[in-house]
């Protein structure tokens, strides 16, 4: 199959979801084309390296945000369309009427790395909003093949709300198909207006033997380490795990609580140590590479997931850290909250989002139990490598491509 990946930035430090799934096609002998709007950085991945993918991205023109800068750099693109791929050019202009004119202007930067046409077997893009531009170029004629869109979270629970219940509505009707992590993120995409047939669950996955596992014996005293992974922002919940670790010095009077990343929140969530009188227990981290978040797991005794429903809508989709630390073999606390209940097995300690008390008492007693019984961690493990084995999803993300044709 020849395949194009349409994606917001590749490569990406917080998607290597993405590069797996890419990276699986071209080991199946598939050829790959991958589109996207920017490059993150200076991101580094040895995959990248190996497989030798970035001769198969095409970046669009950037597309300025003030509108009438955004007018100014369209102009020579639509002018370049018209002389070199007249017959297409017509067809964006046959959009003009159904689109806002910021969207119609930016479909002209998208178009310009396809002019001449590019037929695919399957054209994948990450997030809805990619979803929607690829099937318009498609009406435009730039692209030829089955368009399916993945959902991860934020574009099914945000965007509706910032630019409307209908955003999605042309991409429901002229989409292939759709690819979810979650039942979670299914039921928001019918709630939309999406077809249930079209519908796919297929999770997230991860590379399940490259987080070492190692059970934990519990002989950490009254000194455990509780860890939290994630961006600084509302929908990750650590204010309330910060108040719940003051209850949980009550009766570890030496815990500390790790929390990996960065965020907006930052300062807040700092200032809320210092007003809880934490600082000798709430460590603020930053971001880490692999290998250093493969050392955190290891040192670890406890992972904690205090997710809530943000103000804007945002609900995690499926909690990738959670898979991530049962590989590793740590216990995990989390919350009921979006799609956070499929990544763990039963038996899990879950508790109400925004509830304090219940999330301070199930920590302590995971870490009682711990400390009595020692954890093995092999349920959470095996329940992942059932279910999250990046290797068997990629197969059946290739099985799912060939039953569109």
């Amino acid at each position: 199959m020849r395949l194009a990946y349409f994606l917001g930035v590749f490569p990406s430090t917080s998607e290597t979801f993405v590069l797996h799934q890419i990276v699986g096609a071209v080991k199946a002998g598939h050829a790959v084309d991958i589109h996207a709007y920017q490059i993150e950085g200076h991101v580094q991945h040895d995959l990248i390296k190996q497989y030798d993918l970035m001769k198969c991205v095409n970046y669009r023109p950037s597309v300025p945000d003030v509108k009438w800068l955004r007018c100014l750099k369209a102009c020579p693109l639509m002018l370049g369309l018209l002389l070199l791929d007249t017959q297409r050019f017509f067809g964006l202009l046959k959009l003009f009427s159904s689109l806002h004119l910021s969207a119609w202007l930016e479909l002209f930067f998208l178009a310009w790395p396809l002019r001449g046409g590019q037929s695919y077997d399957v054209i994948h893009a990450h997030f809805g909003p990619n979803g929607l531009m690829a099937v318009r170029l498609r009406q435009a004629g730039f692209l030829q093949g089955k368009v399916v869109t993945s959902f991860h979270g934020f574009d099914a629970n945000v965007v509706p709300n910032l630019l409307g219940k209908g955003y999605y509505q042309s991409l429901f009707e002229y989409g292939d198909g759709f690819i979810v992590s979650s039942l979670f993120i299914a039921g928001k995409l019918e709630q939309l207006g999406c077809a249930k047939h079209k519908i796919h669950r297929i999770a997230v996955g991860i590379d399940v033997e490259k987080w070492d596992f190692h059970s934990r014996q519990g002989d950490f005293g009254e000194q455990p380490i509780v860890i939290s992974v994630g961006r600084l922002v509302e929908v990750k919940g650590f204010s309330y795990a910060i108040a719940g670790i003051q209850r949980v010095k009550e009766v570890f009077p030496k815990a500390q609580y790790h929390i990996v990343g960065d965020g907006p929140l930052r300062g807040k969530l700092e200032q809320q140590v210092v007003d809880l009188g934490l600082q000798g227990c709430v460590r603020f981290c930053g971001s880490m590479n692999q290998d250093e978040l493969i050392h955190m797991y290891q040192s670890a005794d406890m992972f904690v997931m205090p997710s809530v429903r943000g103000g804007d809508g945002a609900e995690e989709g499926q909690g990738m850290v959670l898979l991530e630390a049962q590989a590793a073999g740590l216990p995990v606390v989390a919350t009921k909250s979006g799609g956070i209940p499929e990544s763990v097995p039963d038996g899990t300690w879950l508790v109400e989002e925004k509830n304090i008390e219940g999330l301070a008492q199930a920590m302590i007693a995971c870490l009682k139990t711990s400390q009595r019984e020692g954890y093995d961690g092999m349920l959470g493990c095996e329940f992942v490598q059932k279910n999250f084995n990046i290797e068997v999803l990629n197969q059946q993300l290739l099985k799912f491509y060939r039953q569109l044709q």
